[in-house]
């Protein structure tokens, strides 16, 4: 599973360091489920056999005399590790690699900058009070095991890959320091990719994509899909775009909510009414949420479903309480009976403690961005407030301690877990490296990565897994360099007892409706959604669904 999830935005990457990650998520992060699994959306995606136009090798095909090297199970076609992302095998490499086929890449080794953000201090003290901060010699720690994972079992045609840690020169807002950061990674680092950047602007990845630098994984602040696919094949986010995101959002709004009774609300005299919407977003200074919300303010139109309100706030924790105070005041003037929530998850600690000093008792409806849809954070909110919330997820139900495959494969890999507890996003650019590297060839370049990228063909997975995919897959109209696919129902539990995504035991935490069904676009149910029923939710699965249980193979000798 992976991690969404997880800005999921603007201020996701701003929690990068911080956050649990989703059980997905991405969140985080490579790939998932052929459409077929999920309940109609598609066929399968097709094994392309023979080597493409650049010299990517031909993936694995039974009934040949091809050699697929000792890491192939050749009853899956996959490499064969315990890990349900694992992709299609690829010939045994031998001969000549091309050299230095791309800037960062040598015969011997292909270079990767992982970018280490300057947390702002006030934000550093509530992540500290969330127990949601990491260590950061863990997270480098972790990060290397992951490297020396994936290169002890995927193809890397005779190259070791090899991480240069680059302290942020700046804060995370701060344009100029992300472009000099940038600018040394390609040009002092002399890297082929880099494993993240800072939250708050979108240089550090604008400037390395001119540079021809990979940027992976939570890597830039969120940026309209336009801003990616302007700048492809260069930045690989494992979360949807905004506009995919709205597709999911109004889709759920639309089928499941519009045109019936705000019976979920915390007011009675709401729940007897038709449900009025508000929209509750971050203004991120340039635009990004704005536009997103008129995105899906145009589909629910489409849909004759009228947005009533449009609310804004920018993100300032030493104005947080007096910006609450006004926007929670507009929500209520505005008769707003179901708050669509589009934040980042430490602002709605401010938004629902005002509410309910206002006596102000609405639907909030999670929209999934920045880790609002984590149990970590969700504790942070006002109960009374939030034991009236629910809405879309794009992180997957997560496991019990020791279900894992992201972790079980360091400790089947070294007889060790991942050292930091954010490994679920610490995953997500290392997996997305070597996927792309595997199924590349030996010709390495950024458009080779593009192509091994668009040829990953998932495997079936149940709702512990998120479906990852890229290029063309008949899900999205446009050639998809976003991760993350599908989303899930949930909704707030405060009754509920068990762990955080860190593993914290306390009150409180998100359900899965329906098991934690995950759906594709298109394939949202209809119908007043049998939303908060305990008998047919899950918060955190015990024993995981057989679709998400990974083959199992002996353990390689530990160190």
């Amino acid at each position: 599973m992976l991690p969404s999830a997880p800005e999921r935005r603007p201020q996701r990457p701003l929690l990068r360091r911080y956050a649990p990650i989703l059980a997905v998520v991405v969140v985080v992060a490579i790939v998932a489920v052929v459409l077929s699994t999920r309940g109609g959306g598609g066929g399968k995606t097709n094994i392309t056999t023979k080597p493409l136009a650049n010299g990517e090798p031909p993936l694995f095909q039974a009934h040949t005399k091809t050699d697929w090297g000792p890491n192939c199970d050749t009853r899956t076609g996959r490499v064969a590790v315990p890990l349900l992302y694992a992709p299609p095998c690829v010939p045994l490499f031998s001969g000549d690699n091309g050299g230095a086929t791309a800037p960062g890449v040598t015969p011997d080794t292909i270079t990767v900058a992982v970018y280490e953000t300057q947390p702002d201090p006030l934000q550093q003290a509530f992540f500290e009070q969330s127990r949601a901060d990491e260590d950061v010699k863990k997270e480098e720690a972790t990060q290397q095991a992951y490297v020396d994972f994936f290169q002890s079992h995927y193809e890397t045609y005779g190259r070791k890959v090899k991480l240069v840690f680059v302290k942020a020169s700046g804060g995370d807002g701060d344009d100029n320091a992300a472009k000099a950061d940038a600018i040394k990674v390609a040009t002092q680092i002399h890297a082929f990719a880099s494993f993240g950047g800072p939250a708050m602007t979108s240089a550090y990845a604008d400037e390395l994509a001119a540079r021809h630098v990979l940027c992976l994984a939570d890597c830039l602040l969120a940026q309209p899909q336009n801003f990616v696919d302007t700048r492809a094949p260069y930045l690989w986010p494992t979360e949807p775009s905004f506009e995919q995101d709205g597709v999911h959002w109004a889709e759920f709004i639309s089928k499941e909510l519009a045109g019936r009774n705000a019976d979920h609300a915390g007011d009675p005299a709401l729940q007897s009414k038709p449900r009025r919407f508000g929209v509750l977003r971050y203004d991120d200074g340039q635009g990004t949420f704005a536009s997103t919300v008129k995105n899906v303010e145009d589909r629910l139109h489409a849909d004759k479903v009228p947005i009533s309100a449009d609310v804004s706030y920018a993100f300032d924790l030493n104005r947080a309480a007096e910006e609450a105070r006004t926007v929670i005041a507009q929500l209520k003037a505005a008769n707003i009976s179901s708050v669509l929530l589009a934040a980042d998850p430490v602002m709605p600690t401010f938004f629902t403690a005002e509410a309910t000093k206002q006596n102000y008792f609405p639907e909030w409806i999670v929209l999934g961005t920045v880790f609002t849809d984590t149990t970590l954070f969700g504790r942070n909110y006002d109960q009374k407030q939030w034991a009236h919330a629910f809405g879309v997820s794009f992180v997957p139900v997560r496991g019990v301690t020791g279900t894992d495959d992201l972790a079980n494969i360091l400790t089947w890999q070294t007889g060790k877990p991942p050292p930091a507890k954010t490994y679920k996003l610490l995953v997500q650019a290392p997996l997305i490296l070597f996927t792309g590297v595997h199924l590349a060839g030996p010709h390495l370049t950024p458009e080779t990565f593009r192509d091994g990228m668009f040829r990953y063909t998932p495997a079936p997975t149940g709702p512990a897994h998120v479906h990852f995919s890229w290029g063309h897959h008949g899900i999205w109209p446009t050639t998809d360099y976003f991760g993350s696919d599908d989303a899930a129902l949930i909704w707030w539990d405060p009754n509920a007892s068990g762990p955080d995504e860190l593993g914290y035991v306390d009150k409180g935490m998100y359900q899965y409706s329906h098991m934690g069904q995950r759906y594709l676009p298109g394939q949202w149910p209809a119908g007043n959604a049998d939303v908060f029923n305990p008998a047919t939710s899950v918060t955190v699965f015990n024993t995981l669904p057989a679709a998400d249980v990974p083959p199992s193979y002996p353990a390689p000798p530990h160190p």
